[in-house]
């Protein structure tokens, strides 16, 4: 099995120890350093996986590592990693999120809803990963986890939802009136929450990229 180490605190990155024999696949976005005895190759998993990833937002491939060898991953912003097994189970994930995983886990993608594409800001694609075998996800600033029992839901601002059980029922909804949505509208932010039920786990970003880019946004000069 890879041997995978968390590293850091409040800023982390991912390190995987791959053996000879092993692989593992990752998001070319997040691969941050590599020893030069571990080869890599581009992998699409099939015309429908390459079609997946292209309608997520995500690279349209994903990179193949081979071991012996080690390489590290990271998030775009300062955050934790959050570390999952799948046992025959699966997962939905934010977009953005997916570090690398297991060659032995699958992977594709989910429509989410039509409004939360077109109005929200976000993309309309979660990532599903199922199988057997660990997935690495980033989370922006602090992982939240929830733990919902029958018939229990939470709503959560669209941005901030990491991932969440793949059993688990879910919808994206508007919140609020026209009031709401025009002063809403103005910050662009809260407009649209995603309600997730029970039985299952929920994974939530402490910090939106959505959010965090629209208030850096109010202070970059315009002409």
């Amino acid at each position: 099995m890879v041997d995978y180490t968390i590293i850091g605190n409040e800023v982390q990155y991912l390190q995987a120890e791959i053996k000879s024999g092993e692989s593992i696949l990752c998001e070319a976005g997040h691969i941050t350093f590599k020893s030069s005895d571990a080869t890599v190759e581009a992998t699409t998993g099939g015309l429908k996986g390459a079609f997946s990833h292209f309608l997520a937002g995500s690279d349209v491939f994903l990179l193949k590592l081979d071991g012996p060898g080690t390489a590290g991953f990271s998030g775009f912003l300062p955050g934790k990693i959050l570390e999952i097994s799948l046992n025959e189970t699966g997962i939905l994930a934010e977009y953005n999120s997916f570090l690398c995983m297991d060659s032995s886990v699958t992977y594709s993608s989910k429509f989410a809803g039509l409004f939360k594409g077109l109005i929200g800001g976000e993309g309309i694609f979660l990532e599903k990963f199922s199988g057997n075998g660990k997935i690495f996800l980033h989370g922006h600033g602090q992982v939240i986890e929830i733990n919902l029992g029958e018939g229990e839901n939470i709503e959560a601002e669209a941005g901030h939802v990491l991932a969440f059980e793949a059993n688990m029922q879910y919808s994206i909804n508007r919140i609020g009136g026209m009031k709401t949505m025009v002063l809403g509208g103005l910050e662009g932010e809260g407009l649209f929450f995603a309600k997730i039920t029970g039985p299952g786990k929920v994974w939530l970003h402490s910090i939106s990229l959505e959010q965090l880019a629209l208030k850096i946004g109010r202070y970059i000069p315009r002409n």
